[in-house]
Order: structure tokens, then sequence, then C-alpha cells
């Protein structure tokens, strides 16, 4: 289980003691159904999207499979209370705009601009490009803090660099991430583009005047301390405010962009879901029209 979501089954968990002293109930567990089903309506009347919920009632789920108790999170009447505010709460559309290659070229472009040296330049574009074009999450490209490295994050051991045919291939090894938390793992493999924006070339670059250690993180600032995520989006939002992209782009513009890339260029669904390694059909609202 991530760090993250320990946090939200521990906020779950607090929420649900500030609620019984709040009505001053006594909880004990297994808690009582008409208890959960009160809580959640107290949740949905503090203004908690109805996704929130859900995850905080497997929060509460988690705490009774651990007790060794009766999961009430789990019966009818719980699971109808939870559908009901689903049907309540209008669904929130994902106003996150995705990284196009004319953006991502604008942005990589710009790194110069707002980096404080080349080195930094080409870690960006390094990070940038291969966030795009392996569909990665930010959680796997960089560290949490610049002390706490993180459960996903990619080791320079994690990639090797194979050529044939006159052309440079990545094959990059994702250990574990977001929906694989046993580390099954999966490999990407990233052919060399005749573009500009080749995610291996400018990882080549990158990799040219760094001397990163096997068993660190594959980005490195020049002083050994990792990217950190703050870092990421820090970096991003320089670069879109100096080419003036007013799009709502975030972290993950480059994993919706890259995957809608992927569609426009006639990839299948099913291809797009291994490479993005997806386990549900979520994929489907990261694909968009433009």
């Amino acid at each position: 289980m991530t760090k993250n979501t320990w946090k939200t089954y521990k906020t779950a968990l607090e929420s649900l003691a500030k609620y019984s002293k709040e009505y001053d109930l006594n909880v004990l567990w297994p808690i009582q159904i008409d208890v959960l089903t009160r809580f959640i309506a107290y949740l949905s009347y503090s203004g908690l999207t109805s996704s929130t919920i859900n995850t905080y009632l497997s929060g509460i789920s988690h705490k009774h499979k651990l007790l060794g108790v009766t999961d009430t999170t789990c019966t009818f009447i719980v699971s109808k209370t939870l559908e009901g505010v689903r049907r309540k709460s209008p669904k929130l559309s994902d106003i996150r705009a995705p990284v196009t290659l004319e953006i991502l070229h604008k942005i990589i472009r710009s790194l110069p601009s707002v980096c404080s040296s080349h080195y930094e330049s080409c870690l960006f574009a390094s990070a940038f490009s291969l966030a795009f074009f392996a569909l990665l999450r930010i959680g796997e490209l960089t560290a949490d803090t610049s002390t706490d490295i993180g459960a996903h994050t990619i080791f320079i051991n994690d990639l090797s660099l194979k050529f044939s045919n006159c052309k440079y291939e990545l094959h990059l090894k994702i250990c574990s991430s977001k929906a694989d938390q046993r580390g099954i793992s999966t490999t990407l493999v990233i052919p060399q583009r005749e573009a500009d924006l080749c995610p291996v070339s400018m990882l080549r670059a990158f990799l040219g005047i760094s001397y990163p250690a096997t068993d660190k993180p594959l980005f490195l600032h020049f002083n050994g301390s990792p990217l950190t995520r703050f870092q990421f989006i820090s970096i991003l939002k320089k670069t879109l405010y100096f080419c003036g992209v007013k799009d709502h782009i975030r972290s993950h513009s480059f994993r919706i962009g890259g995957a809608s890339h992927y569609s426009r260029m006639g990839a299948s669904d099913s291809e797009i879901k291994k490479w993005g390694r997806w386990v549900s059909d979520a994929y489907t609202s990261y694909i968009r029209i433009w």
C-alpha cells in the first residue's frame, strides 16, 4: 500500500472519530450499519465528493479487516447509501488539458530560459519527454521529497539503451506503480524518433553529462539530490508562463497527452491500456480529441 493511501485511510479514521465525538456516539468495531450510513451523509453534506467518500469507506473497511471483525462497509444498506450519494453528486469533468506535441515542443524549447544551468535544462527536457512518450506518472519520474525517494521512482538501473539498425531503443523497466503494488513490473520499449522531440535522444543527452550511480534515481540534480515532485511541477509552471500557454496543464497532462497522441497515431485501445499500465477502463477518459 502506498504512503498516500495510508494517509488517506488515516484521514478517514480521523474523520470518523471527529464525527462520533461531534454527535456523542460510542463507535465500536465492527461499526454499526446505521452509524456508517449517517457518517456517509455527514461526509456528503461536508462537501466531499462521492469518490472521496468511497475512499474513506475503503479505509474503514481496511480497519475492519485488520481487526479481524465483520466488515460492515460491504453490507447492502451501506452500498445503496453510497449509490445514492453518487447519483446526487454531479460527476466533475476533468479540466486538465493534454500536453500536445506542439506544447511539448514549446516547453522544452523554453527550458534554457527558465532553468539555472544547461544540466538542469537537459534534466527537465528528458523528464518531460519521457513523461509524454512513456505515459509515466509523476511518482515514477520524481521523488516525493529530497529525502524520501518514493515507492515507484525509476532508478538508473531500470533502463537500458540498445543499438539496432542504426537507431537506439530505450528499454524502461517499471518495477512497480500505482496499479502494480505487488511489483510484478513491466518493460516499456521506446524507439528512437526522427523528430526533435525524441525521448531517447534527450535521455542520452542527459546521461552524457550526468554520472548517476546504479542505485540512485534516474533524475538527479548536479548536487546529487533527486528530482522532486514539487520541482517538476514548479519548472513546468515556469515554462508554461514563459511560452504563454494558458491551457489548464498539470503534471498529469503529459500522460493524458501521450495517450491521446498514440490514439491519433492509430494505436489500439488495448495497446494504450498496456503501455499506460491501466488495470481498468479509466484510460478512455485520458484520450482527448483536438
